[in-house]
């Protein structure tokens, strides 16, 4: 498959999220659940690399910038709705999601918000074409996500 660029990218990712949502809304099963909320995580983190090898490369294309800043926006403000209620560990279903989540919504929802914040800040200096901005706001964006991960998510082999 051709890999998407630009607009088509975000249309797609956009059509992902929105269809992603409304299934968890429709009442997916646990396993179902936590493999689609898998999935969205590996796609914000290969939004973040291509971002982050552009910003390496000396020579950023500010199209494939500006295209995976908006995907990060996008998952980013869309993440909280991947965490439904019975989609936890006591689900049985194999996942890195603490308890936490759930036990500390007001925490959980903080930690999203803050993801959502950056992340919209990201996709607002990308669109600017400042590469210098964007390499700033990316370590905003990793404290966001390094913030969330160290309270909310367990170890690898859990």
């Amino acid at each position: 498959m051709a890999k998407l660029t630009g607009f088509r990218s975000v249309a797609v990712t956009t059509a992902v999220v929105f269809a992603a949502t409304a299934a968890l809304a429709a009442g997916l099963n646990a396993a179902d659940t936590i493999k689609a909320r898998h999935d969205h995580f590996k796609e914000l983190g290969g939004a973040a690399k291509a971002i982050g090898d552009q910003l390496k490369s000396g020579s950023p294309d500010a199209a494939i910038v500006k295209a995976n800043a908006a995907k990060l926006a996008q998952l980013g403000s869309a993440l909280p709705t991947w965490f439904p209620a019975g989609s936890g560990p006591e689900s049985g279903v194999k996942t890195r999601a603490l308890p936490l989540i759930w036990s500390d919504p007001a925490g959980f929802s903080a930690a999203a918000k803050t993801l959502a914040t950056e992340t919209a800040k990201l996709n607002t200096v990308a669109a600017s074409g400042n590469m210098a901005g964007v390499g700033a706001q990316m370590q905003a964006v990793g404290a966001a996500c390094g913030g969330c991960h160290k309270k909310f998510r367990g170890p690898e082999n859990s």
